[in-house]
């Protein structure tokens, strides 16, 4: 019963409020490709801005100073004309800027190279979501990351719309580019303790991201954004904290003690004049976290699997956030689901497998590997994890 009480306190921190603001290092830009104009809106979440200058400026200025730095188009050899960048209304939190290109030939006769380099130098995690729109309506999109920040711009005979396997491919990178998902599997294998039960878990976090997924992109359900990526890094918290304190056989008073420091946070922002999270938000992961403490002594097959699928509501809305930057037209809303959601498990896997193929490895190597190394591991992770979840509640 008390399980059951602590899941329902984090569902409902999952869905407490409507979306408005974005926690991780990540930009998007849609953009309309004319005979031989490029027409663009890049949107940045405005604290990332900040990120750009030590001293504090004006951040509309600033953004626009690094765009013009960073993004160029350029055909033939030759760059493009940029026309000077506007600010563009956006979303509470967020930053949008307008930029135009116009290049000596048509598309058609010469295709010209769009890329995006902003931020990649401030983080190196972060990541760019970019999708092009031409004339006829045929659209197609690309995950830009550290090393790979460009994305060609030609004409409709030259460029295929984006089909199932873009989609797919769009899933599977936005998975291995995100950390603090990788991060929160290697946690849940910590936690699972066993390749069948790392297996059920799998399936549950699977089940738990596909049903929230599939609702954000909907339009069914909107959860506060910068409650979602706090909440993320609570649960690569939680659940390699939780393999910790099994492994060491910990007393339940340390989730008592998470809980308290949870609570705690409104008032520290308070003190340092920073933005928090909502209470209902802060009190569930509390709740959740001090009833779980008590819980632990529950052990099974089956323990780690219902985390996971919990856990995944939280990371489903995470998934769901390229799509909706993206304005999918509502005609191909469900293929472009199904097929983002294959290449986020395809990225699960691919992920796990490399675990695997890792620890085999360092078996290999290490024939008797200290049972302490998990344990250290565990407690890398909660630290990460901890991390996350304070910095982004905080931000």
């Amino acid at each position: 019963m008390k399980a059951l009480c602590a899941l329902v306190c984090l569902i409902a921190a999952i869905t407490a409020a409507p979306a408005h603001a974005h926690t991780r290092s990540q930009s998007f830009s849609t953009w309309t490709i004319g005979e031989n104009t490029l027409e663009g809106v890049y949107q940045i979440d405005a604290y990332r801005v900040t990120q750009l200058s030590e001293t504090p400026q004006d951040l509309s200025r600033l953004l626009r100073d690094h765009l013009e730095k960073t993004v160029t188009l350029v055909q033939d050899g030759q760059p493009c004309t940029m026309a000077p960048l506007h600010a563009a209304s956006a979303p509470r939190g967020d930053m949008r800027v307008e930029i135009a290109f116009t290049c000596p030939q048509a598309f058609a006769q010469k295709t010209a190279t769009l890329t995006i380099g902003a931020l990649f130098d401030v983080s190196l995690s972060h990541v760019h979501y970019v999708r092009t729109t031409d004339a006829s309506g045929r659209f197609a999109e690309a995950i830009l990351a550290k090393g790979r920040t460009t994305i060609a711009i030609a004409a409709t005979a030259d460029v295929p719309a984006s089909g199932f396997v873009d989609f797919v491919a769009l899933g599977f990178e936005h998975v291995l580019s995100g950390v603090d998902h990788v991060a929160f599997l290697i946690a849940l294998a910590l936690l699972a303790g066993g390749v069948w039960r790392l297996l059920l878990a799998v399936t549950g976090f699977t089940l738990g991201h596909s049903l929230t997924l599939a609702l954000v992109a909907l339009g069914i359900l909107k959860p506060d954004t910068a409650a979602i990526e706090a909440l993320i890094g609570f649960t690569v918290a939680w659940a390699a904290g939780d393999a910790l304190a099994r492994a060491r056989n910990l007393p339940p008073w340390f989730g008592l003690a998470g809980a308290c420091g949870i609570l705690a946070l409104p008032l520290l922002a308070w003190l340092l004049g920073m933005p928090m999270l909502s209470w209902l938000v802060v009190v569930g992961v509390a709740l959740f976290a001090a009833t779980m403490s008590y819980a632990r002594q529950i052990d099974g097959p089956y323990v780690a699997p219902v985390i996971a699928t919990v856990f995944g509501l939280a990371h489903g809305a995470g998934f769901a956030g390229p799509l909706l930057e993206m304005e999918i037209a509502p005609g191909s809303l469900i293929w472009t689901l199904l097929a983002f959601n294959l290449g986020v498990e395809f990225g699960q896997l691919a992920a796990l497998a490399l675990l695997g193929a890792g620890l085999w490895l360092l078996r290999a190597a290490v024939p008797r590997v200290p049972p302490q190394v998990s344990e250290v591991a565990a407690a890398l992770l909660f630290a990460l994890g901890t991390f996350w979840f304070v910095s982004r509640a905080l931000a």
